[in-house]
């Protein structure tokens, strides 16, 4: 994949320029009750709240509530500046906090912002009504963050007491890049949070579909049918996986 702060800046790009073509009451459709304003403004206070965390190299447990200013397209676009600089002024091998407790350096914000901003980018699209071919969704993008639903936010639901309902090893099966993940219970710990698997076993469900349709899926913003879990993998896509 790109390099995720290069990435990144793409994704928010896209969602600048979203900004400045929607009324600010339009549903979002995967946030029930938020409206498109809702969603920047949300958005943008994670770009802050990230920002903070990345100089200051504290952790803030607590993500702030979303402020803005008007107009909100020169706001979004002044939190998406500052979230870059501050990426920018930090080496990637400094040690940095995050919510998950794992990758405790300063490159894993780059790229849990990249797929933050990725899917609120498809959110703004879909409560604009705009057609899923329009989404542009790069694989390479979506492969990383169908690992990163694995990784980070399994443990994430699970220390919520939402554990993902991976009850026996799955398989993601990405068609359009060539790749495979599976997601398992730790055998070490069966209550604890699933894990990715990097090596073959026997698993006993499957999901298959493009990389964006699979990440898609997993957060919520596709149908599960896209890609027709079966078996174990039933389960894990009808309950709890992100926030």
């Amino acid at each position: 994949m790109e390099d995720p702060l290069i990435l990144l800046g793409r994704e928010m790009a896209g969602v600048a320029a979203l900004v400045g073509d929607i009324e600010g009451d339009e549903p979002v459709p995967a946030c029930p009750g938020w409206t498109s304003a809702d969603l920047v403004r949300h958005l943008g206070s994670i770009h802050r709240w990230a920002a903070a965390i990345v100089l200051s190299g504290q952790r803030i447990p607590d993500e702030p509530a979303a402020r803005a200013s008007e107009p909100l397209d020169e706001w979004y676009a002044g939190t998406a500046t500052a979230l870059i600089a501050a990426l920018q002024a930090v080496d990637p091998d400094e040690p940095v906090p995050n919510f998950a407790r794992i990758d405790e350096v300063a490159a894993f914000w780059p790229r849990r912002q990249l797929h933050e901003t990725c899917v609120h980018r498809v959110d703004l699209l879909q409560a604009c009504g705009r057609p899923d071919l329009t989404w542009d969704v790069d694989p390479e993008v979506a492969g990383d963050g169908i690992a990163e639903v694995i990784r980070v936010f399994g443990r994430r639901m699970t220390e919520r007491g939402e554990r993902p309902h991976v009850h026996a090893p799955i398989r993601l099966v990405a068609t359009d890049l060539e790749r495979s993940w599976i997601v398992a219970p730790d055998d070490d710990d069966p209550e604890g949070p699933p894990r990715l698997v990097q090596r073959e076993v026997d698993v006993e469900g499957e999901a298959v579909g493009t990389a964006t349709d699979l990440y898609l899926a997993l957060w919520g913003r596709a149908p599960a049918s896209a890609v027709a879990p079966s078996g174990a993998a039933v389960a894990w896509f009808d309950g709890p996986r992100v926030p």
